[in-house]
């Protein structure tokens, strides 16, 4: 099974969790800034988080050019404070979703460091949902 993870992070938070979502799925997590999907991948789990009210426009331009023949599934995660769950995933999905790209129906996402919120966060707990998170969704 083909499986990346590709994560966009200012802060760090959402590169924690790539990495212990890669480590689950035995790649290498990589920046969305240098990422391309140039061969087929059976599971691709996408990072993203809320900045300014919306995710960054690099993920929008990677999802944009993304090749529906090439990616079958996508996982999407994120981190940041939990009121902005449901937009931070919820745009990816729509945006991947506009691509004709499948999503699945589980996501994940956690609490991230900002200033002087949540400073401990993601914490080991956080990083081991994530594993569990990419066993999970590769089990299906």
């Amino acid at each position: 099974m083909s499986v990346r993870v590709i994560y966009q992070s200012v802060t760090g938070n959402t590169k924690k969790v790539a990495e212990a979502i890669a480590r689950a799925a035995g790649c290498e997590a990589e920046p969305v800034s240098t990422a391309t999907v140039g061969q087929p991948v059976d599971m691709l789990f996408l990072g993203a988080s809320i900045h300014g009210g919306d995710v960054d426009a690099s993920v929008k331009k990677f999802i944009e050019g993304l090749d529906p023949a090439l990616v079958k599934q996508v996982a999407v995660f994120g981190t940041g404070f939990p009121e902005n769950k449901e937009k931070a995933v919820g745009i990816t999905k729509g945006l991947l979703a506009q691509r004709g790209i499948a999503v699945t129906d589980k996501c994940y996402f956690c609490r991230g460091k900002f200033l002087l919120f949540n400073r401990k966060s993601p914490d080991d707990q956080d990083l081991k949902g994530a594993e569990e998170f990419a066993r999970s969704a590769l089990a299906h």
